[in-house]
């Protein structure tokens, strides 16, 4: 599995940078006493602001620049270090840790961060149990014992909990008391369109379906670059090859969720440069466990098996791998030695036949708009699913549209497209976000196959408690194999990191946020 001692990503090389100013401006120097800012695009929008709700990449784009947290990844590496927490210690079973908090440290509103807040912000979490819960649920209790000092109880042994806690937002206890009501004691509503967080940025305004506004925040508990920017615009772009052109006439910094096939293009570009690293995500294409058709494994091999992957991978021109399953090879422990699938036609065939399909079905596929690669991808199964006689009905729709969609038992498609990435160093919290019980669609999860299986929620759920690395890689092939064993979904293909951004920046991409999040703390411009 992946060894916190190394950091097994590498950045994009650093160059001499310009800023520019507010979304559709030109570039401007960031030297002298200009101040430096940097505009974002990504195809979607967060739908909230919430971090105990947003947990995709547009989500986290926001929350991992607003918000603290407990502990944190180097930046774009994997390796978990102190965040606000300066220290902690685990007992010897793993099922207690003690976090002791920096001193001095505050909220944009400028109350003091204390360790009750921390209590709050993990009790917020479970209690909304959206988001983020899913990776915190064995914690049992958190006490604060002093103003610094967390307490940290588990009803069983977690290993990895200083990697998850990287994902659980630290929010004001009182931003939380203040804006509560008897029908929302949590204060959703409230969260949903503010922030109350400690973070580099805070916010500035919101036009939704535009852009977010951030700004810095001065007294940050880490020392200000100069070169880093002090303005950021998050802007929507709901066309990659739009955003690719602006970006061309120098309106755009950096984009997120650009797929290899946008990458290659991109990479010709004059003024932008590729940033290349390992990233830790499967592409994949859930297969509706729970309706019509498909409910038959028989028949989801069979789609499985009739799916060209080397043909995905030629799209992707080098900017992608064959996928194992649903953990991306660099997690290690022999992930990397599983058989890559191949397509077989008449076995496919045979499936279909033996389910009692021989004279075809039609199956429909959902897809995210405006991403080239996902549209693909419905034309790939067209033409593949054709030559064992079934059809495919194609719907491309926005991301919230998507989530609205896949939400709802009676409405999720057949097949659909998710890229499913590492949010932490435990392998079971990739495994959670799409193939356990609870993260199904309808419980505002990443499972959108729907997926069931009590055996595999156990064997996923054990990971953690493993302390013996050689036990624990052995049980994670296992769950793997489990998984693969049900065809739950088509491992399309493993992309490779490599986003485009002005060739004036020295920027990373969060390997564990999706891979599309950039923390702009880190950035640099020159």
């Amino acid at each position: 599995m992946i060894r916190r001692r190394s950091a097994a990503v590498a950045a994009g090389a650093a160059v001499t940078v310009f800023a520019l100013t507010a979304c559709g401006q030109q570039a401007a120097s960031s030297s002298g006493s200009d101040e430096v800012t940097a505009v974002f695009s990504n195809i979607a929008e967060t739908t909230t602001l919430d971090p105990a709700i947003a947990f995709s990449s547009d989500g986290f784009e926001f929350v991992r620049n607003v918000y603290d947290s407990l502990t944190q990844y180097e930046p774009g590496g994997v390796e978990i270090g102190p965040g606000i927490a300066e220290s902690w210690e685990a007992n010897d079973d793993a099922t207690e840790y003690t976090f002791t908090l920096r001193e001095g440290l505050t909220f944009h509103d400028g109350t003091d961060l204390t360790a009750d807040d921390v209590v709050s912000s993990i009790e917020r979490v479970q209690a909304v149990n959206q988001g983020p819960a899913s990776i915190i649920a064995g914690i049992s209790s958190v006490e604060a014992t002093d103003d610094t000092t967390v307490v940290v109880d588990l009803s069983a042994s977690d290993v990895f909990l200083p990697g998850k806690l990287q994902k659980i937002a630290i929010v004001s206890g009182d931003a939380i008391e203040a804006n509560a009501t008897d029908d929302d004691p949590w204060a959703q509503d409230w969260f949903a369109d503010n922030e109350a967080g400690s973070g580099a940025y805070e916010l500035d305004s919101w036009a939704k379906g535009s852009a977010i506004e951030l700004t810095a925040f001065e007294d940050y508990y880490l020392d200000w670059d100069d070169a880093a920017p002090k303005k950021v615009t998050l802007r929507v772009d709901a066309d990659v090859q739009t955003a690719l052109q602006l970006m061309g006439q120098g309106e755009i910094d950096m984009l997120g969720a650009v797929g290899p096939d946008d990458s290659a293009s991109a990479a010709a570009m004059d003024g932008v440069k590729l940033v290349e690293q390992s990233g830790l995500s499967v592409q994949i294409l859930p297969l509706n466990t729970q309706k019509g058709a498909l409910a038959d494994v028989r028949v989801r091999e069979a789609l499985s098996k009739a799916f060209d992957y080397q043909a995905m991978l030629d799209y992707y021109q080098g900017y992608g791998d064959l996928a194992v399953g649903p953990l991306p090879t660099g997690f290690g422990g022999g992930i990397e030695d599983l058989a890559v699938p191949e397509r077989d036609v008449e076995g496919a065939k045979a499936l279909l036949a033996e389910a009692g399909y021989a004279d075809g079905l039609t199956v429909s596929y959902l897809g995210l708009s405006g991403l080239s690669y996902e549209e693909f991808t419905g034309t790939l199964l067209e033409q593949n699913f054709a030559d064992i006689g079934v059809k495919v009905e194609i719907q491309m729709v926005p991301w919230a549209q998507m989530v609205e969609i896949q939400s709802n038992p009676d409405t999720a498609a057949d097949i659909s497209f998710l890229n499913m990435s590492a949010v932490s160093d435990d392998p079971s919290s990739m495994l959670t976000q799409g193939y356990v019980s609870a993260t199904i669609a309808s419980n505002g999860g990443y499972n959108w196959s729907y997926f069931q299986d009590p055996e595999v929620d156990a064997m996923v759920a054990e990971l953690p408690t493993i302390s013996d690395e050689t036990e624990r890689d052995q049980a994670v092939i296992d769950a793997v194999t489990a998984i693969n064993e049900q065809y739950v979904a088509i491992f399309a293909s493993q992309p490779k990191l490599a986003q485009p951004v002005l060739d004036k920046w020295d920027v990373q991409y969060e390997v564990m946020d999706y891979n599309y999040v950039v923390r702009f703390f880190y950035a640099r411009a020159s």
